[in-house]
């Protein structure tokens, strides 16, 4: 099923640390991008997404009224049908069900369309695959950010799970002597494999943690040297279960830890390779064939909150069950 892009859109990634807004046309030609830190809590996501909206907006020279949808994106449990989330603890939300949509509707003066960050990203990366590639049936997307988490779309449509937390499997254990996970269980993929693991155990003054501990792991850094391995082992983990589970066509890895682009892909392929002379069913799986790269400066997460958006406007169903 192909779902385009509307004429004009605004997307709207709220992460952490900071919120990314995007203006993007049916090409998928971004108009207009901006980048401005997340206030957290209710009141504060509320404030941060609609100074987003109208400030990206105004910078593309064009109002709300303009557009033909409005997505947002968010952490957390996501309810795109009531436009509610929680859970959503990286930006202060707790479990109370807060109606983000509507506040951010009734803000705004107009309808707008809520997803999972991760989510809506996959439904991005299955549109920019498919522009500058080649459509596919289906697609897993590993998101390596702050957290870990995937997404899954089948014939253009999302897998949420039916309570809306299909894809969360930075919170899988993979090593009983781990590191504890935010989560509350221990050794989790994410508190092994993710960009705030990577920053918790090689601090970095400037640059990026995870760009600086490959160079020193690559230049004869020994402690460099294990924990960079412990951290391919865990998205090497990531990679397989999402091949095990969903088996796509395609894995895209994005997400600030994917900055060393290939690098990061051929480091997983080898990693998997390696393992796979253990198993003949693995290696016929020929993983590392599946994987590619999309760089983290490409707005995947509001193009796919726009997708999302357009989507629910014109009655398409965009979720499978």
């Amino acid at each position: 099923m192909t779902i385009d892009l509307p004429t004009l859109g605004i997307g709207v990634d709220i992460g952490g640390t900071s919120t990314k807004a995007a203006v993007v046309d049916g090409q998928g030609d971004v108009k207009a991008s901006i980048s401005i830190p997340t206030v957290g809590g209710p009141d504060g996501v509320v404030a941060t997404a609609v100074k987003a909206t109208l400030t990206v907006a105004r910078c593309a020279a064009i109002s709300t009224g303009d557009v033909e949808a409005i997505g947002f994106g968010i952490p957390g449990v996501v309810d795109p049908h009531r436009g509610t989330v929680r859970y959503a603890v990286n930006v202060g939300l707790d479990d109370t069900e807060f109606e983000l949509g509507a506040r951010l509707a009734d803000e705004l003066g107009t309808a707008v369309h809520m997803e999972n960050d991760v989510r809506a990203a996959a439904f991005g990366a299955d549109w920019v695959i498919a522009s500058t590639d080649r459509p596919v049936d289906d697609l897993a997307y590993l998101s390596i950010g702050t957290g870990i988490a995937a997404g899954y779309v089948e014939h253009g449509r999302v897998r949420r799970g039916s309570s809306f937390v299909a894809g969360e499997i930075g919170h899988i254990p993979i090593d009983s002597r781990g590191p504890r996970c935010v989560c509350g269980q221990i050794g989790c993929i994410e508190a092994i494999a993710s960009g705030s693991a990577i920053e918790r155990l090689w601090p970095t003054v400037d640059g990026s943690p995870v760009v600086d501990l490959h160079h020193a792991a690559t230049h004869g850094n020994q402690s460099a040297h294990e924990l960079w391995s412990s951290v391919v082992g865990g998205l090497s983990r990531a990679v397989l279960l999402l091949a095990l589970t969903w088996d796509p066509q395609v894995i895209v890895l994005s997400g600030g830890v994917s900055a060393l682009g290939d690098v990061l892909r051929d480091e997983i392929t080898t990693r998997l390779r390696h393992d796979a002379t253990r198993s003949g069913f693995l290696d016929s799986l020929d993983l590392g064939t599946r994987l590619r790269v999309i760089e983290p400066s490409v707005p995947l997460g509001p193009i796919g909150a726009i997708r999302a958006a357009h989507a629910a406007t014109v009655g398409n169903p965009v979720w499978l069950p």
